[in-house]
């Protein structure tokens, strides 16, 4: 899937604040305006210190981060959002390490933010199936060695691409 692409300057402008980041998921959840998830009532409050809306029908309190990747997170969703940049940005894949320099948190939450951020990467990109006419091909990794060339060469990983 393409997508567009975001430069730098843009995500800072866009994503400066914690409150920038909270309004651009509320639009996302709920496009039409709020939707009780437990009742279905289209009316409810908002607290933007908690960043929650309570459903005036039901009293039942929603965060906007509930059900998302970045529930149960103690990190500010700014910081998320950086990390969504830097991994969706480095063609070359980025480290924890690196990540962590970036953003200014531990090695450890790099890695967690990495593994969960890649895991709905791999979720988003499974629901996608190939049709119509599939191209197919094959290959062998490895470098030069010496001895049998091509297929059945010692050392060599085989690599199966369709699209």
């Amino acid at each position: 899937m393409q997508t567009q692409t975001t430069h730098l300057l843009k995500w800072q402008k866009r994503f400066n604040t914690e409150a920038s980041c909270s309004n651009y998921l509320i639009k996302l959840r709920w496009p039409d305006g709020f939707v009780c998830p437990k009742c279905n009532h289209n009316h409810g409050y908002y607290n933007s210190r908690r960043v929650i809306f309570e459903c005036a029908n039901c009293q039942k309190q929603t965060s906007v981060i509930c059900g998302t990747i970045f529930q149960d997170s103690k990190l500010p969703l700014l910081k998320w959002f950086w990390a969504i940049y830097y991994v969706s940005s480095d063609k070359g894949g980025i480290s924890a390490l690196g990540l962590s320099k970036l953003i200014s948190v531990s090695w450890k939450s790099a890695f967690g933010l990495l593994r969960k951020i890649r895991k709905a990467m791999g979720d988003r990109d499974s629901i996608y199936s190939l049709g119509g006419t599939v191209g197919l091909d094959d290959t062998y990794l490895g470098g030069k060695k010496t001895g049998k060339r091509g297929r059945g060469a010692d050392g060599k990983a085989s690599v199966l691409i369709a699209c």
